[in-house]
């Protein structure tokens, strides 16, 4: 049963709706997860990154400031596309220093030395610009921070020029706000500009050492921060970003921290120190936040971009898992001796360099044998111990002979082209050529492993460049073993005595490295032959660790698999490693004397809020499994989406829950004990699939909660199947109720008396009334009045206050304001005496979802409002006297509804009662 209380003249009575058990919060610190780019001006390399941006499909795009261009990568770090150079001519830059993306994903950039706004495809394609340099409407003095709304507005912090400016997609001027100052809404130095959900702007006033929030329009609202280094305190703070739940960060810069806090600027948690070390910034700038909770920063002076997990999960990403394997020891068709090197042509063939009988030999994606050629010798088509393979856009065949010390060129049948090469080390000479990869331009890039180098050449064997001498440093190497090239054209190559990988740009300059001698993740024992994959995420074949091992274009390790043994997914030394063009992965398992393949698995690539709905839905981006495409040897015939049923057995914690879900040993199944079944989504072949799934429960401010899912692809044998990794995601309720209405007043001895309708919404969770002295009164907490899920509130006190009402739903969702000012509240002194009533329950007969009854009551003395059934048992009983004197409304619909039956309403007031008789049918 529930009994309001009595509701005084004056009270604050809110009604919160608990979170729901069974989803894990998120830590309030975000974890971090990968960092990638160094100083340079390659692809994923930074001269001073500053802003940062998300789309909707979680990729990340830069302001490479001095490098005046954008660059975009995916969730892993891996590039994707760049655009943009120095100049002041359609899509160059000068320092450009924002980077925003609109709901249809354009790309707005601030280009600061031009003082204009650019806009952009997510491609990188040239839409349009606005501004010239001045201080009039849409001129711009150093224009750096830029943000954009749900509506595709675009905020400008016009920086020199001490303002905020408004303008539409199309770069319509509508409004601007600020002036030089320390006052409210006045700023020194606006650098970063960002919006919640809700549509308050955020302005880092970086000089000021402040946050200002302000409305859309730009009505100043409240601000936080002072000089310092203690909690909530800043030195230039520069960079700022919202999450879906309006939690605020703020890049401070000169604090070399990031700082968290509620959207009234509470502050949350902060994170950070001086260095170079994960977690660490020199003067952390740009922020972004992906639908998932994400938080990326522009660590500006390490020339990087760090990535922490909002759910405070680890990387989670599957192991490969075994598909099918073919070959025994032997000489004949689909017999290998010692099989090193493997290359895949566009038609999903595959080509294995068999190194002790001399020959390359061909298969069809599942090992069905098509033909061979080459045998012991020197002469044209002969070979001395094959080492590696590799095929070119055209579908021409390099072959890496390695004794005979050069490179063999053949048709897709095994008809000779062409060769080159020779014993020394000269330019196009070799000493143990290893490998070889060839770029989308055509280029033969070789691994010439004793000259501890790697020669480029034209696809006709032309020498272009070469690069490495013996060493350990960087750009020097111990035996050249393997070479790959990513989409990007940066190039990999595995340093074998030195048990790392190093990357280099396409034409030698080196990037990074990664590895050293062991057998952890991201260490090799014999690092030899090198793979990648379409998105920049390579493959290497630790071969004494028997094992392939799977890292970003960065080299943040990822995942492995294999073992020793003879066994279906087990390896005796690994050589050569190729993917096709649907990703899955072929090894040649050298002493097994065989080829295997392994499909890799679907993977989640965002899961993300539903926007414009109530709630407890989160949409998943799903990229499939290499299996999912003609002639894997299991199609998949479906994705299965679960749902872990938090929190997890045996876990006490939070922190627990999240990181049991980082699969640290990356297991190639899940068992799926503890994980609901949600639905299905039919496998097509398609590159990547969208489905919506519900959450255990949405995630507020007050309580960040993550729902973790996974993905099965599942095959006709129900034994066969590739599991995703654990992605969390959060859903929230993004519509509030409608305004109540109507909404009266009436003044009456010494009090306004106040009535509004009930509210429709069916997660409605309260009212909130507030009262103000003028009618652009801003409402907060110093002004609220009341909160109640009644229908009326008596105000004590003088006449002629102005009054908001709103309608709050059960995750804090506020409406708009229904508004009351003195000329709309009438003066009922004496008051027209209303009559004791009670009206029928409306509708009658109705099916028991929503009872509405009307009643009048003459005074404000005690009065009750009961439901009784037809024994007269109660059902509900409220108080109803807080609504004063006049005529009402009220709703008595109990939380689960009525059952069919005849049901009896009774009001009490004193010595006078009535009752009213309804009827529930189903």
């Amino acid at each position: 049963m529930f009994r309001a209380s009595k509701l005084p003249s004056t009270f604050v009575f809110l009604l919160l709706a608990a979170p729901l058990a069974g989803a894990s919060t998120a830590p309030t610190t975000p974890t971090f997860v990968l960092a990638w780019g160094n100083e340079g001006s390659a692809n994923a390399q930074f001269e001073s990154p500053i802003g940062l941006a998300t789309d909707a499909l979680g990729n990340i795009y830069v302001a490479d400031m001095s490098n005046h261009r954008i660059q975009k990568f995916d969730r892993l770090g891996n590039f994707i596309a760049r655009w943009g150079s120095l100049g002041s001519g359609n899509g160059q830059f000068n320092n450009p220093g924002g980077v925003a993306v609109d709901p249809s994903g354009n790309v707005f950039v601030s280009d600061q030395g031009n003082n204009r706004i650019q806009k952009f495809t997510s491609a990188g394609t040239y839409l349009g610009q606005w501004g010239t340099p001045g201080t009039g409407n849409s001129q711009f003095s150093t224009p750096f921070g830029v943000a954009t709304d749900a509506a595709g507005n675009v905020y400008v912090a016009d920086r020199s020029n001490q303002r905020i400016q408004k303008f539409n997609g199309a770069g319509t001027y509508l409004t601007q706000w600020g002036s030089p100052g320390t006052g409210d809404g006045e700023f020194k130095y606006p650098t970063c500009v960002a919006l919640d959900a809700a549509g308050n702007v955020y302005v880092a006033d970086q000089f000021n050492d402040r946050i200002q929030k302000f409305t859309g329009t730009g009505a100043y609202l409240a601000q936080w921060g002072t000089s310092g280094s203690g909690n909530g305190e800043f030195d230039a703070p520069t960079g700022i970003a919202t999450d879906a739940v309006g939690n605020v960060y703020v890049a401070d810069q000169n604090n070399f921290r990031i700082q968290k806090f509620s959207g009234t600027g509470t502050q949350l948690t902060a994170w950070g120190s001086i260095g170079s070390g994960n977690g660490q910034f020199s003067y952390p700038t740009g922020m972004a936040i992906d639908a998932a909770g994400n938080v990326y920063v522009a660590d500006n002076n390490n020339h990087r971009i760090q990535k922490f997990s909002g759910a405070g999960a680890a990387l989670s990403e599957p192991a490969g898992k075994f598909l099918l394997t073919w070959g025994s020891f032997g000489s004949g068709d689909s017999q290998f001796y010692y099989p090193n090197g493997l290359g895949t042509d566009a038609a999903g063939n595959i080509y294995v360099a068999d190194a002790f009988n001399h020959r390359i030999q061909k298969f069809t994606s599942v090992g069905s044998y098509i033909t061979q050629w080459g045998s012991n010798g020197t002469g044209i088509s002969q070979f001395a111990y094959p080492r590696a393979v590799a095929v070119d856009g055209a579908g021409n065949v390099f072959v890496v002979d390695q004794n005979n010390s050069r490179i063999q060129k053949f048709t897709g049948t095994g008809t000779y082209i062409s060769q080159w090469g020779s014993s020394g080390s000269g330019n196009s000479q070799f000493s143990q050529p290893n490998s070889l990869a060839i770029d989308a331009a055509g280029n033969v890039y070789v691994a010439d492993s004793n000259n501890n180098r790697v020669q480029e050449f034209t696809g006709a064997g032309a020498f272009v460049t070469k690069w490495g001498t013996l060493g350990s440093g960087n750009g020097q190497f111990m035996n050249t073993s393997g070479i790959a090239i990513d989409p990007a054209g940066n190039v990999y190559v595995s340093d074998n005595g030195n048990s790392r990988i190093q990357k280099f740009t396409a034409a030698g300059a080196y990037v990074t490295q990664w590895g050293s001698l062991g057998s952890g993740n991201g260490q090799f024992a014999t690092p030899t032959h090198l793979a990648t994959d379409a998105a920049g995420n390579l493959y290497v074949s630790d071969y004494s660790n028997s094992r392939i091992q799977k890292f970003t274009g960065a080299g943040t390790y990822l995942s492995q698999f294999g073992s020793g043994g003879s066994g279906n997914g087990q390896f005796s030394g690994t050589a050569g490693v190729a993917l096709d063009a649907a990703g899955n992965v072929y090894v040649a398992d050298v002493f097994n004397h065989r080829v295997e393949k392994f499909a890799t698995p679907p993977a989640i690539a965002l899961t993300s809020d539903v926007r414009n709905d109530q709630g407890r839905q989160a949409q998943l981006r799903i990229l499939r499994s290499s299996a999912d495409s003609p002639g894997s040897g299991a199609i998949v015939t479906g994705y299965e989406v679960y749902r872990r049923n938090d929190p997890l057995p045996g876990a006490t914690n939070a922190s627990e829950v999240s990181d049991a879900s980082s699969l640290a040993a990356s297991p190639s199944s899940i068992a799926l004990a503890g994980w609901t079944y949600l639905m299905t989504a039919p496998a097509h072949g398609e590159t990547e699939y969208s489905v919506v799934v519900p959450t255990l429960v949405d995630a507020t401010a007050a309580a960040l909660e993550y729902s973790a899912f996974m993905v099965r692809a599942a095959t006709g044998d129900p034994f066969t199947f590739f599991d995703s990794g654990v992605e969390n995601g959060f859903s929230v309720d993004n519509l509030p109720p409608p305004a109540p209405a109507p909404f009266t007043a009436a003044y009456l001895a010494g009090a306004t008396h106040l009535h509004w309708g009930v509210s429709p919404a069916a997660d409605f969770a309260t009212f909130k009334l507030y009262r103000g002295t003028s009618a652009g009164f801003i409402p907060g907490a110093g002004n609220l009045v009341a909160a109640s899920a009644d229908t009326g509130a008596a105000d004590v006190g003088p006449a002629g206050g102005y009054y908001k009402l709103s309608a709050v739903d059960r995750n804090g969702n506020e409406s708009a304001f229904a508004t009351l000012g003195p000329n709309g509240t009438t003066d009922v002194s004496p008051l027209k005496a209303v009559a004791f009533a009670l009206e029928n329950a409306r509708p009658n007969p109705s099916h028991g979802t929503k009872i509405i009854l009307w009643f009048a009551l003459p005074s404000s003395e005690p009065a009750t409002l009961e439901l009784l059934d037809v024994a007269g048992r109660r059902v509900i009983e409220r108080a109803v006297e807080s609504m004063g004197a006049g005529r009402h409304e009220a709703d008595l619909t109990p939380a689960r509804g009525l059952s069919a039956g005849v049901y009896f309403a009774r009001l009490v007031q004193g010595h006078n009662t009535r009752v009213a008789r309804f009827a529930v049918v189903n």
